[in-house]
């Protein structure tokens, strides 16, 4: 998560985001206390009008009863000063005496260890009105509003960081997207990388890999155009040397040059059946056709148990066919020939590592969307560390007696991974851990009629 850019850049803004309301708050604060106490300065200079104008006598709040208010100390104390016969202190301070010769208009006084804003204005009928309220409570006041200001903008900041991961989101779904497109591509999927609603600032980097894709297209063109060449070319020379080999077992000779033409000729048997199946993964890495080939497994199924039932029937092996329900025609980039191919290596695989006088199964279901092959059969089985390797092309399972090019399986897995299918393995009995299941799913292209 520490590498993650998305999180670098949540964390920074949110910081940011942080900060920047901590300043606003704390700039509010002090805005919000000064607008207070301008405000309660206003409400002096009203009091004291509105005593001028005869509207409030400044005897007349003296007989409120300060049990009945709620903060008797919130409210203002009215007064004369500078005259023989001073009036009573209003409110619940009338204990209170302010001191003669303040001057006129707002200032904080002290009367009595006690710290007072007060205003002061001339009193018609000689000395001076004074309106004052305690300091203390002013402040109080004060505080309580800057306080609730700077709560309401701290609140606003888990919204913010909610609005910014929902933004951040929006902005890196375009790379969420790009992220998923390439992880589900099949490995030999080599095509540019579309910049269309990527942001400006990853064209560059689109530039460059698609760049990277193409170098890494031709590597794998030249790879493939030599495996097929070098595998081309030797077959004209191992043809005419078991064409040579044939003949010379036709003339006279020993048996000891008899045997020892036997094991030439099965050496080179194996040289063209390796030759084979390096052509047949050639042609499997190359990509499929655009256009849909219409192909009737059933069909498939015969030929390749044509092919190999000699083979089954020297080992005493039972060859089944299991066809589902709904056995549609499979409508693929593969053609006939790519099928035989596929389900013939399987086949082939199964038989060749089956114990004598047992059991090889295919079953095969294919509806409008989806090709399921299963290969069972009754061999050791494949253990669990071993099966991500033996699709690895000439890898051969420590331990195999059996004649093989450990390019089985690899082809298979190329020609699935060609059509965008998976391929996965299993135990046949997983009680017994014993015998192996290959199953291959492979989607279809288009909808089709299904074949009965």
């Amino acid at each position: 998560m520490l590498s993650s850019l998305k999180f670098k850049l949540a964390i920074s803004i949110s910081i940011t985001i942080l900060i920047a309301a901590i300043s606003i708050g704390a700039i509010g604060y002090e805005s919000t206390l000064h607008d207070v106490h301008a405000l309660q300065d206003d409400s002096l200079r009203t009091v004291a009008a509105m005593v001028d104008t005869s509207h409030i006598t400044v005897l007349q709040t003296a007989g409120l009863n300060s049990a009945t208010l709620d903060d008797p100390d919130a409210h203002v104390v009215i007064g004369l000063i500078d005259t023989e016969s001073p009036a009573p202190l209003s409110g619940s301070n009338a204990q209170v005496r302010f001191p003669d010769g303040l001057a006129n208009g707002l200032q904080t006084i002290t009367a009595q260890q006690t710290e007072w804003r007060a205003f002061v204005q001339p009193w018609p009928a000689g000395g001076k009105l004074v309106v004052a309220q305690l300091t203390e409570v002013r402040d109080e006041i004060a505080r309580h509003a800057g306080k609730k200001t700077l709560l309401r903008i701290l609140a606003i900041i888990p919204l913010l960081i909610i609005l910014l991961t929902v933004m951040l989101n929006w902005m890196l779904a375009p790379l969420a997207r790009l992220a998923t497109e390439l992880n589900s591509r099949a490995p030999d999927d080599m095509r540019p990388i579309s910049s269309q609603g990527l942001p400006s600032e990853l064209l560059p980097f689109i530039s460059s890999t698609n760049t990277v894709l193409h170098r890494i297209a031709l590597v794998l063109d030249q790879q493939r155009r030599f495996v097929a060449d070098a595998a081309h070319e030797l077959r004209s020379p191992l043809t005419a040397l078991t064409l040579q080999t044939k003949n010379l077992s036709m003339q006279d000779m020993s048996d000891d040059a008899h045997q020892k033409l036997h094991e030439f000729d099965r050496g080179l048997q194996r040289a063209n059946d390796l030759v084979d199946q390096l052509l047949t993964m050639a042609r499997a890495q190359l990509s499929v056709s655009t256009h849909p080939n219409e192909v009737i497994l059933e069909q498939v199924v015969r030929t390749v148990f044509e092919e190999l039932m000699p083979y089954a029937d020297q080992k005493k092996i039972q060859l089944g066919f299991q066809q589902g329900q709904n056995m549609a025609s499979a409508m693929t980039g593969a053609t006939m020939l790519d099928w035989v191919t596929l389900l013939r290596n399987l086949l082939d695989n199964a038989i060749r590592y089956s114990f004598p006088e047992g059991r090889v199964e295919v079953a095969i279901h294919a509806d409008a969307s989806l090709i399921t092959v299963e290969v069972r059969d009754t061999g050791p089985g494949i253990a669990l560390d071993e099966r991500a390797r033996v699709f690895d092309a000439f890898y051969r399972v420590p331990g195999t007696r059996q004649a093989g090019s450990g390019l089985g399986l690899s082809i298979v897995k190329s020609m699935v991974s060609t059509l965008h299918g998976d391929i996965s393995m299993d135990f046949n009995d997983p009680v017994l851990q014993s015998g192996n299941v290959v199953m291959v799913n492979i989607p279809q292209r288009n909808q089709s009629k299904p074949v009965y």
